[in-house]
């Protein structure tokens, strides 16, 4: 495929479309409080949380091999359908097991528009700009996080109850199917058969096999660490920033993650010119922090500052860690590895608020606080030791 720049309508289009999908993520931001106002709470209401992570864990894991260049669009768009059928089933389900089978649907919505994006992502960037590539592509993963909390407490009064946010939610994801069909037409088949990148990989040993080398592992697990936290902060925190007296937590959410946006999208070239392990480790020490200062700091008019804390340490974090995974893989692989980013991704969203939840209902917000400083530090020095850029992959050889 001959170089092209990286901003183009595909890349544009890709992550408009990932950024539809996971304001239906984001949107559940106040989920855990939802749950026990419906009599469901403890360690149910954190599995009610994360069991649509669980779900896109379990097809990533067994299903990401099957999604190829040639399906890409089609399993999109049957992702789309079903997250917006289960944007209307959340009327009528109200108890636990109804809601259970509703937050499986939507997991695999998610994992099948999620999954086809990666592997036309991988596709189309220039080799030479990952670290600015995966800069960008996160400020559209982060983009929902940032504006809905805010604004689902904006408009929560003026609505019925928090269901029929999610209803909206799921509708205003219809038109991503409208931009997939633009996109289809202007990636043709026949310019990326041959992109190695996102090949089928031939034998599952192959892929087993890559999964277990030391770089990939490395990232991987770092990366399903990331999100445990990232996870667990979202959607467990606006109990905390009630229980301190703090009316609008959707605030903090906004601080943060316009600091993570504002790092990604005028500093992107530094993910490709310095150091993406010291990025990284630099990234959790400084989360650490964060969290540290949530558990020493109880008084709210710190919380926006609190909050930048958080932003420039989560911020750090994402682009150099896909960045490296891209770098350290073969590109048989690159569309496979990906995905288990993903994984791990999805991973982290549904051990964060489970064990979150677990922690706090036994512990208390000190306990889960104290806990996400221990793995925050401890992450830090593992991937410093590891060092995966060690292993960067050079014209076909490790």
């Amino acid at each position: 495929m001959p170089k092209k720049s990286l901003f183009n309508f595909e890349f544009v289009s890709l992550c408009i479309v990932t950024f539809l999908t996971l304001c239906n993520v984001a949107v559940f931001y106040n989920f855990h409080l939802y749950l026990q106002s419906l009599g469901i709470g403890g360690k149910r209401s954190g599995f009610l949380i994360g069991v649509y992570s669980l779900t896109a864990m379990c097809l990533y894991g067994v299903a990401s091999k099957e999604i190829t260049l040639n399906n890409a669009y089609k399993s999109m768009l049957i992702g789309i359908f079903i997250v917006v059928v289960c944007g209307m089933a959340y009327l009528f389900a109200t108890d636990f097991w109804s809601l259970v089978l509703v937050r499986v649907a939507n997991g695999i919505g998610i994992f099948m528009i999620m999954a086809g994006c990666m592997v036309l992502l991988v596709a189309i960037i220039p080799p030479d700009q990952t670290g600015m590539a995966f800069s960008l592509y996160s400020i559209a993963m982060l983009l929902p996080y940032s504006i809905i909390p805010s604004v689902s407490d904006i408009i929560m009064p003026f609505m019925h109850s928090p269901e029929h946010i999610y209803l909206v939610m799921a509708i205003f994801l219809i038109p991503a199917a409208g931009v997939l069909f633009a996109i289809h037409r202007r990636i043709g088949s026949q310019q990326l058969a041959q992109s190695p990148s996102t090949a089928k990989g031939g034998r599952l040993g192959g892929e087993v096999n890559n999964l277990f080398r030391r770089p990939v592992l490395a990232v991987l697990m770092v990366n399903g660490v990331y999100f445990v936290m990232f996870a667990a902060l979202f959607f467990l925190f606006k109990g905390l920033a009630q229980q301190r007296g703090m009316n609008n937590p959707g605030l903090f959410f906004t601080m943060q993650m316009g600091v993570m946006i504002l790092i990604r999208l005028f500093c992107g070239q530094i993910f490709d010119k310095y150091s993406k392990v010291a990025l990284v480790t630099i990234a959790f020490l400084l989360t650490g922090l964060g969290f540290g200062l949530l558990w020493l700091v109880c008084d709210v008019n710190w919380i926006l500052l609190i909050a930048v804390v958080f932003g420039l340490g989560m911020g750090l974090c994402v682009p150099p860690l896909n960045a490296l995974m891209y770098l350290v893989t073969h590109p048989r692989y690159r569309g496979y590895n990906a995905n288990m980013m993903m994984l791990m991704v999805h991973c982290g969203n549904f051990i964060g608020p489970f064990v979150g939840a677990w922690i706090i209902d036994v512990g208390g917000y000190d306990r889960f606080l104290v806990s996400a400083i221990l793995v925050a530090t401890s992450t830090s020095v593992f991937f410093w030791i590891a060092n995966p850029a060690r292993y960067i992959h050079h014209n076909g050889e490790q």
